[in-house]
């Protein structure tokens, strides 16, 4: 489980990045999984589902972070400004 967590984990914050670099503004990731949180309920699907990634809560804390939340932030200014990305994969 731990390791399923981390790959899950790595896969967000590589998406927050793709994200970004493609001129979508990240900010709106964390908010994703905030309302993942919510409506996940008694929904068997949704329940299944969580048992193997981290939580909504927690996904959404890990994306919010400061270091990462910059470094997905810069690679959005520069999509925005048209520079390219080149280098980021």
């Amino acid at each position: 489980m731990l390791h399923v967590c981390r790959m899950e984990v790595e896969a967000d914050h590589i998406g927050l990045m793709l994200q970004a670099s493609a001129g979508f503004d990240p900010r709106t990731a964390p908010k994703v999984y905030e309302k993942l949180g919510q409506i996940a309920g008694n929904q068997s699907v949704l329940k299944s589902y969580l048992s193997t990634h981290p939580s909504s809560k927690k996904r959404s804390e890990l994306l919010s972070r400061a270091k990462v939340m910059e470094e997905a932030m810069q690679l959005y200014r520069e999509a925005c400004a048209g520079h390219g990305t080149e280098g980021f994969l």
